[in-house]
């Protein structure tokens, strides 16, 4: 926010004495303040930025927006479904913005991945998996799921414009009782046509693994896109590879096994009225502008205060994430067993709730 034009930071509420003397520190001009309660009642403060525990998100949304401020609350949007659309309704009813914490839909590489699916580069899409792993940080409040697969699900429901309408999760704690620290999630997808076969999105989670990872991959007919967070040089890597269905001519009797075709790129696998064509094409680095988009957030949500445009992440959007990730726990405690998800909402929800999804 500091470093917006214009400068919108003018004050910061924090508990900890330790980071209010960093930032007294580093921006002598912001006011400071160690409540949020005073922060949200002062004069001059237009919109605030809450980034605290998940389980304070809720109550804290709630006051500053009664206070008559824009709110933008850090993932997740809060701890149960009702909650969010408690807030959507106050938002709605008070002319204030409401916009949910999911960075990853404001990261510049992303949102190319985003525009080659809706391009149908890739053709038709088969499925996505996702990758968010490192040794920590280690949280007490709240799992693993909660922690980290916000940014993964909001990912997969931001390429597939699309919510899932079966979740399974299978995690494990190993640690603490009863706080998972690994967890893999499958979300299922309506098909994109009405001819189509349904769509997954696979999410491994975990602050117990040796590795640093974040990854998604999206596999299409045509294309695969690799985006990796932590390999600055290859952000994006596409895949020219997939695999053909070819019919066999009536006459050419089909077997199992491989055969040789002419293009040293491709393999045949025959099976009987028809032959699958392994491709193997280039490898692509797409050279991208990429900005910092945390910085990119701010900057929309700055955008939709002064204007009033609707954010990406408005709070249909928080809400989607936390109705999965509420799914998530029901899974868990069924030992991984599928869970449907009920996506209907009450008839005086706010109208945001049942117009279309906001995309770009």
């Amino acid at each position: 926010l500091a470093e917006l034009p214009g400068s919108p930071l003018a004050a910061v509420a924090d508990a900890n004495p330790a980071r209010l003397d960093y930032i007294r520190a580093r921006y002598p001009a912001v006011a400071l303040y160690d409540a949020g309660a005073t922060l949200f009642n002062a004069p001059g403060i237009d919109a605030v930025v809450i980034a605290t525990p998940a389980e304070t998100h809720y109550a804290l949304a709630r006051e500053a927006l009664l206070a008559g401020k824009h709110v933008f609350v850090e993932k997740p949007l809060a701890t149960s479904g009702a909650q969010c659309l408690e807030l959507a309704r106050i938002a709605h009813d008070r002319g204030l913005t409401l916009m949910a914490g999911h960075t990853f839909v404001h990261n510049d590489a992303l949102r190319w991945t985003k525009q080659q699916l809706d391009a149908g580069t890739l053709g038709d899409i088969h499925y996505l998996y996702s990758r968010r792993l490192n040794l920590g940080q280690i949280r007490q409040d709240i799992n693993v799921v909660w922690n980290l697969a916000p940014h993964d699900i909001s990912i997969m429901g931001f390429l597939l414009d699309a919510r899932p309408n079966r979740v399974s999760c299978a995690g494990y704690a190993y640690i603490q009782n009863g706080v998972e620290d690994v967890a893999f999630i499958t979300l299922e997808y309506p098909p994109a046509t009405p001819t189509g076969t349904p769509r997954s999105a696979h999410i491994h989670v975990s602050w117990l693994d040796p590795h640093k990872v974040r990854e998604v991959v999206v596999v299409g007919t045509r294309q695969m896109i690799v985006y990796d967070d932590v390999d600055a040089d290859r952000v994006i890597q596409v895949y020219d590879k997939g695999v053909d269905r070819v019919p066999v001519p009536e006459s050419t009797p089909g077997t199992p096994g491989g055969h040789a075709t002419t293009d040293p790129r491709e393999r045949a696998e025959t099976y009987g009225e028809f032959k699958l064509l392994l491709r193997w094409g280039d490898l692509h680095i797409p050279r991208l502008r990429l900005g910092e988009p945390l910085r990119n957030e701010m900057a929309h949500y700055v955008h939709c205060v002064a204007t009033g445009a609707r954010p990406i992440t408005d709070a249909v959007n928080g809400w989607e994430v936390v109705r999965v990730l509420e799914a998530c726990d029901a899974s868990l405690r069924a030992r991984g067993a599928p869970v449907e998800i009920d996506w209907s909402v009450p008839a005086d929800a706010p109208p945001a709730f049942h117009a279309p999804r906001i995309t770009s």
